[in-house]
Formats: C-alpha cells, sequence, structure tokens
C-alpha cells in the first residue's frame, strides 16, 4: 500500500515537473512572439514604379508575432549612406503597409530591368534620337507619340500625329536603371543613349513597335502625380495651318509605292484601334 503511494506520488511530481516546463516554455515563447520589434512601414501609398524615398518610410514598433516575413527591420537598409533612395516598389504598397524584399527591388547593370518589371507588364526596349532621350530620368512617367506620313484615300500626302499610349513608366534610359546610380556616357563601353526601356502591357508594346515601324516616336513627360488620361485625337499639319495646299510632287512621291501606302493605312488602322476610347 505504502509502495503504492509512493510510486502515485512521484507520478505526480514527474507530470507536475513536464507540465511546469511545457507551461514555462509557452509562456516564453508567447513573450518572445509579443516581444515589440522595429519594422518599416509606409507613410504612404506607393505606385509601382516609384523609387521609395526616405521620407515615404517610417519605423515602428510592433509585435514580433504580426511581423511578416522578409520585412525590412530599419529604413536605413533601403537607403545609401547619404539617405537617398535605391529601391524601386514593384508592387503597390498602401499606406501603414509592412516594407517587403520581394515588393522592392534595387536595380544596377548586372541585374538589368528583369527584377524591377512591375507585376503585369512587360518591358520594351524603345530607340528614341539620342538628345532627346538624355533629359529623362528612369522612374519618369511619359506618353508616347507617333508622327505619320502617308497618302490619304485621294492619294494626297498628309502628315498626323498620334498620341498612341499614356502613363508610360521608364525603367531605364541606356544603362541607367530605377534605383541605381546614374552613369556618364563616357563610362559606357557602347553608346546606348537614347534607348529608353519601358514598362507596357502586350497591346501597348503592339501599337508602339507598329508606329516605330511606320512612323518617328516622340514623348511627352508627365509631371509627378499625374496618372489621368486623356482622349487626343490625331492632328494633322492642315488642322495647324489651314492654307495649307498639296502639291503634286509628294502625292506622286507617295502614289508610286502602292504597297507602302496599303501599309501605312494599316498601322493608321491598327493605331487607332488601340488608342481608341483611351
Amino acid at each position: 500500500m505504502k509502495k503504492t503511494i509512493l510510486l502515485s506520488i512521484i507520478f505526480a511530481l514527474i507530470a507536475g515537473f513536464f507540465a511546469y516546463a511545457y507551461l514555462s516554455d509557452l509562456e516564453s515563447t508567447y513573450k518572445k512572439m509579443a516581444e515589440p520589434v522595429y519594422v518599416v512601414v509606409a507613410k504612404q501609398r506607393i505606385t509601382p514604379g516609384i523609387i521609395v524615398k526616405k521620407e515615404m518610410l517610417a519605423e515602428k514598433l510592433i509585435p514580433k508575432e504580426y511581423v511578416q516575413p522578409k520585412a525590412f527591420s530599419r529604413t536605413a537598409a533601403l537607403l545609401t549612406k547619404d539617405g537617398e533612395g535605391v529601391y524601386i516598389a514593384l508592387n503597390t504598397i498602401e499606406e501603414g503597409e509592412q516594407i517587403l524584399s520581394t515588393k522592392v527591388s534595387r536595380a544596377n547593370e548586372e541585374t538589368g530591368v528583369t527584377n524591377i518589371i512591375p507585376d503585369g507588364l512587360k518591358a520594351l526596349a524603345v530607340n528614341f534620337d539620342n538628345i532627346s532621350a538624355r533629359v529623362i530620368t528612369p522612374g519618369t512617367k511619359i506618353d508616347i507619340l507617333c508622327v505619320m506620313e502617308y497618302s490619304d484615300k485621294s492619294q494626297k500626302f498628309q502628315e498626323s500625329v498620334h498620341v498612341i499610349a499614356q502613363d508610360i513608366l521608364v525603367l531605364s534610359e541606356g544603362r541607367n536603371y530605377i534605383g541605381a546610380p546614374k552613369k556618364k556616357i563616357s563610362d559606357f563601353q557602347d553608346d546606348s543613349s537614347g534607348i529608353l526601356t519601358l514598362a507596357v502591357t502586350v497591346e501597348e508594346a503592339q501599337t508602339i513597335i507598329l508606329a516605330a515601324d511606320k512612323g518617328r516616336l516622340k514623348y511627352i513627360i508627365r509631371p509627378p502625380g499625374d496618372n489621368e488620361k486623356y482622349d487626343a485625337k490625331p492632328l494633322k499639319i492642315s488642322d495647324i495651318i489651314k492654307d495649307i495646299s498639296t502639291t503634286e510632287e509628294p502625292a506622286r512621291r507617295a502614289k508610286p509605292s502602292k504597297n507602302l501606302n496599303r501599309a501605312q493605312q494599316d498601322a493608321l488602322e491598327m493605331i487607332n484601334k488601340y488608342t481608341s476610347g483611351k
């Protein structure tokens, strides 16, 4: 009888010890999970393609259990020693949202544009003239226009300009990438300035490629925060100079190449198809 009681006491003590150890470990785990740690959050809404700057960020103390995987803990990790932004937002980051390494990327010549293409878009390299392209800073938004020369149904020479794409993000200019230190032309082994890499949809890429093949591309630069898309109708030279007369020489110059004229008409129809209603 005494032996049975003794064994019961021993087993009770052992059970109590394991229960205590379990509860102590559980308490320690909860304490660690509730321990406040710093995490970097957005002070404002950050849209794709924007360079993440110091004034857009804040460090916030939150329980460790609420920290998302791959979240930055300090703003310094997103900035240079001088406090300049070197990361681009790949996705929309809402105000108060934690900054994750999966939603931003640091671009450089080695990684190219692959890691900085916003979700749902593609990268398209477009060759503009060298001089005008040098005024572009990666991260700028532009609208693209195409100047077309063609013969109309009356075989008269015409020249018109069309807005073919709007609110397009410039990922790089030559070998200058978003988030990377700006390079000088002398730093390049070959002069790639004038080539802009753009973030576009497949439909926008089709329109731009066709327009570049059949006409001359130009662009206008949008101010920061301007995301409005407007309805711009094609403009002919005769709309600007009302008393212009079409000479026979340009008409004859366009007339011999009927195949080219037809291709130009097809290009215009395709451009109008994708730009109408934007």
